[in-house]
């Protein structure tokens, strides 16, 4: 088998186990997001840390305690498929909350179309609400193709934890952060959390196991012609 065809071989096995492993981490999402039909749970009552965060992702949580309204920031988003009456590019309100129990909580407030961020930027630090209701959720990491924090506009462009206690200069906070869903009123835009993913690994990586197995068939058919001539 020459090089050439031995690297595709190798190429499209590889992309058709990528999928499949893909397909792995999906089906472990889809069950976490069963946890959003779950009752709602008393902050508390609980004790989320580190090691176990993953088992409380997606779950409903009621928060008693006060924003810190003077810190906010801004998480570039583009929304698709919204929920509420707008969408498209935008940015996600980050502001910190402190509960009652002491524990400092990072809450998604809300989605603000770019076209109204101006206008509705004086009235930013209107919000009193001493109970609140949300989703855990876990925070970013960056990759390479992250864009870079505008740490003066207090822009970022994932829910990246070092940068949020970076601009909002707090030494520690919880290791996740909520999504609100229970703002009653239109802007920001809550009950935006993304629940519905599409799962179609299993036929990318038949196509590409399939594609790897006709060019193994096209190779030796090929090779047997060429030894019968």
């Amino acid at each position: 088998m020459n090089f050439s065809v031995l690297l595709a071989l190798v190429i499209l096995l590889a992309l058709g186990t990528w999928q499949m492993d893909r397909k792995g981490q999906k089906a472990a999402l889809l069950e976490k997001l069963e946890r959003v039909n779950e009752d709602i749970i008393e902050l508390q009552s609980v004790n989320i840390n580190e090691d176990n965060l993953d088992s409380w992702l997606y779950r409903k949580l009621q928060i008693d305690g006060n924003f810190i309204s003077d810190k906010n920031l801004f998480v570039f988003a583009h929304l698709s498929e919204p929920r509420g009456s707008y969408g498209g590019a935008g940015y996600w309100i980050m502001t910190p909350f402190l509960a009652n129990n002491g524990k400092l909580i990072i809450i998604n407030r809300g989605f603000i179309p770019q076209n109204m961020f101006d206008d509705f930027f004086e009235g930013i630090n209107q919000y009193d609400k001493e109970k609140i209701t949300g989703y855990v959720r876990k925070f970013d990491e960056k990759n390479f193709f992250t864009p870079t924090t505008d740490y003066d506009q207090k822009i970022l462009y994932l829910f990246e934890k070092t940068d949020i206690k970076k601009i909002f200069n707090l030494n520690k906070i919880e290791p996740y952060f909520i999504d609100l869903i229970d703002l009653d009123q239109n802007i920001p835009q809550s009950n935006e959390t993304l629940l519905k993913f599409p799962d179609n690994h299993l036929s990318y990586a038949i196509t590409w196991y399939g594609l790897a197995t006709a060019l193994l068939f096209i190779y030796f058919y090929s090779r047997n012609r060429r030894k019968k001539k």
